[in-house]
């Protein structure tokens, strides 16, 4: 495809007439090819056929023939007359038999031998010496002792071919044993012989037995031991020791062929089939005819024998088709030049947009379908360069949302933006807190700032903002009103005509939402609006991910580890804060210094784990007793600080017992063990007790020895602001 592609415009239209003129020619071709194929298929199959049944009669007549000859040769008398014959008897008449036979055999040589042999398969007596012993599981003793004629495979012994023709000899319907005649086996083949080419060139006649043993074979005397299919293993190895077919194999060669193996050995075979031989590649057609004793007549041609007329005509169509094809090459060749004039224009014109000049358009615009093409194509490159605007806008968003660490300010210009890059009046941006279940930051831009629109909890599936981020749909409506979900909308919402909603998504998590309503000018959202939306959301999903990842590592930078509270630094800043702004303000600090009573012996008794767990409990309980707006934070060690604004000395006091008595109260747990610990504080007030912050800790600090001495679990005002204790 990729060649084709990068072909000019006039070998693309070569190709596209050389496929259109010469597939209908090949088609043509190729029917008349199956029509003819078929047709003399037919022809030949029937003609096959005919052949198997000849070659079958003629095989009959010649095996018929053979047993009424050997009737005529060897008397049934005298047969019987020897296996009657005691054993002592035996050997005379034997003797007189094997010479008499041997007479008879000179005079009528259509056998090379007669042998005698008792029902166990023992050899009576032979006129040849080489036959001797016991032949029991040869074919032509174990089918004739049942009672039948039988006629053997062309078989190997003594280095002579010959076949067996057996006859069983009776008594009074009882077998007394089998007379086996043996014949040379290049007769045989002989009445295979003429059958070659009398269908055709390269026909051929094969005769197998149910074996798939190959028999004879009309075109050369191809010795049996060659079978068409692999042979089962128990014949294979009565084949190879000498007792089924001979003493001289050595060897057994096999074609494995499937249709072939069904052929040979299914019963009944198959009238007709076609297979590849293994010598070539000409499609053979076979017709098979059984005979009584299982041999199969496999009758084949060669392919290119029968479809020589069909071949001839397909090469005069051949040379037609080629002198059309050269016509088409010319006529296409000029066709080409001429349609292509043109589209160069377009290649030129193109190659210039392409590095960046989009001042160019084609001069036709009107007329045929290349026309037409020049006034698209100039139309597409308008829209490719309001595209390019609108990325360069996208980048210096981009660069804008990127700008700032701060998410406040950050969401505020995301929405901000969006409304400015889309056109919409309004806009409202939602997003979610760590657990995903509520808004922790809900942004809105309407053209009416001052009427505020507030929405605290996310939506439970209902409603347009809950569809957005409960659901992570991306929502375009032409007319709110008719919708079902806008029963979401807050009761004091502006005036929405038509909205865009898309959600925030940060790996693939729905994190929020942003929602612009009624496109300006009265216009409804585009496809390309939503596209341009969901743009920057994409962009303002990493600047938010960039500034939690801000305000996580500022968090950590101003915490303590253990307890969460504010570690020692940032209790100074707070501190020194809140100093100034008391002194410009004019309200009171108060500080709150705490430690726990006796924590290091704890400590050493019960482990530094145990430790860590008090002070985490400690933590927790200064928290829930203190406001939002107190500032808690761990001193160092042991010791706690809260700084109180807007207090007094007796709020600072009270605020001291309160957190003194539930540490004395809580049962502190390790290992089964209760444990009760207890802290002292002590507070100072500025500026009653101190000019700055270095002078307030120190006074803290002194009220905190101060309730230590006096035997801890106490609250100590620093003297110049109470003069009396307060005991836990």
């Amino acid at each position: 495809m990729n060649l084709f592609n990068n072909l000019s415009i006039s070998n693309k239209f070569l190709i596209i007439l050389l496929l259109v003129s010469v597939i209908p020619l090949f088609i043509v071709t190729f029917g008349f090819y199956r029509l003819g194929k078929d047709r003399l298929t037919k022809q030949t199959i029937h003609t096959l056929e005919v052949q198997a049944k000849n070659v079958n009669a003629t095989v009959e007549r010649y095996v018929n023939y053979k047993f009424k000859h050997i009737y005529k040769l060897a008397k049934m008398s005298e047969l019987i007359s020897i296996l009657r014959t005691n054993e002592e008897a035996r050997p005379r008449i034997v003797s007189h038999a094997i010479a008499s036979f041997q007479a008879r055999l000179r005079i009528d040589p259509d056998f090379l031998s007669i042998s005698l042999l008792d029902r166990e398969g023992n050899v009576v007596f032979s006129t040849d010496a080489i036959i001797q012993g016991n032949y029991a599981a040869r074919p032509f003793f174990s089918e004739a002792v049942k009672g039948k004629n039988f006629v053997s495979a062309p078989c190997v012994d003594g280095g002579i071919a010959g076949i067996y023709f057996s006859i069983p000899v009776k008594q009074a319907n009882k077998i007394l044993g089998i007379a086996t005649l043996q014949c040379r086996a290049e007769e045989f083949w002989e009445l295979f012989e003429h059958e070659s080419g009398r269908v055709g060139q390269g026909n051929a006649v094969i005769l197998s037995n149910s074996d798939g043993v190959r028999i004879a074979h009309s075109t050369k005397m191809d010795l049996i031991f060659k079978s068409w299919v692999p042979l089962n293993p128990a014949i294979r190895e009565q084949m190879l020791k000498e007792r089924r077919y001979g003493s001289d194999i050595t060897d057994i060669a096999s074609t494995d062929i499937p249709e072939v193996m069904e052929a040979v050995t299914a019963v009944p075979p198959p009238r007709y089939f076609q297979h590849r031989l293994a010598i070539g590649k000409e499609t053979y057609h076979s017709a098979l005819q059984v005979m009584d004793n299982g041999w199969r007549i496999i009758c084949t041609i060669p392919e290119t024998t029968f479809l020589e007329p069909v071949h001839a005509n397909i090469f005069y169509m051949s040379i037609i088709s080629g002198v059309i094809v050269c016509v088409i090459v010319v006529a296409s060749l000029i066709i080409g030049r001429l349609s292509t004039k043109r589209i160069n224009t377009f290649v030129a014109i193109s190659k210039e947009v392409a590095s960046g000049d989009f001042s160019k358009e084609v001069p036709f615009t009107n007329g045929d379908e290349i026309g037409q093409l020049g006034k698209t194509f100039n139309a597409m490159i308008r829209s490719i360069k309001r595209m390019i605007e609108q990325l360069k806008d996208l980048n210096a968003v981009a660069v804008e949302i990127h700008s700032h660490i701060e998410i406040e300010q950050l969401l505020q210009d995301l929405i901000n933006t969006s409304k400015r890059m889309i056109g919409a009046e309004s806009g409202v941006l939602a997003l979610l807190d760590e657990t995903g279940e509520k808004i922790k930051y809900f942004k809105v831009s309407t053209p009416n700032p001052s009427e505020p629109c507030h929405i605290k909890e996310q939506p439970e599936g209902k409603g347009l903002l809950g569809m957005v981020i409960k659901k992570g749909q991306t929502i375009r409506l032409d007319n709110v009103a008719n919708n079902h979900a806008s029963v979401g909308l807050p009761l004091n919402h502006p005036p929405i005509y038509n909205l865009l909603g898309v959600p925030i998504k940060i790996d693939h998590k729905v994190v929020g939402g942003l929602l612009l309503a009624n496109k300006a000018a009265g216009e409804r959202f585009t496809g390309r609006d939503e596209e341009t939306l969901l743009t920057i959301t994409y962009q303002a999903a990493v600047a938010i991910e960039n500034a939690k990842l801000y305000d996580e590592v500022q968090r950590l930078a101003i915490t303590d580890g253990l307890t969460g509270l504010l570690n020692h630094k940032e209790f100074h800043r707070r501190l020194h804060e809140h100093i100034e702004g008391s002194k410009r303000y004019q309200y009171a600090v108060s500080l709150l210094m705490i430690d726990i009573d006796h924590f290091k012996r704890f400590n050493d008794t019960y482990g530094h784990q145990v430790g860590d767990y008090v002070l985490k409990v400690i933590s927790d309980i200064i928290k829930t007793q203190t406001r939002a707006v107190d500032v808690c934070a761990r001193y160092g060690g042991e010791e706690f600080a809260v700084i109180l604004r807007e207090s007094d000395a007796p709020y600072a006091g009270i605020l001291s017992e309160r957190i003194c008595s539930t540490v004395y109260a809580y049962p502190f747990k390790h290992e089964g063990v209760r444990t009760q610990l207890s802290v002292s504080i002590g507070v100072a007030c500025f500026p009653r007790d101190a000019n700055n912050a270095k002078d307030l800790i120190k006074m803290a600090d002194e009220a905190l020895y101060m309730a230590k001495r006096s035997g801890r679990n106490k609250v100590c005002v620093s003297t110049p602001l109470n003069q009396t204790d307060a005991s836990g």
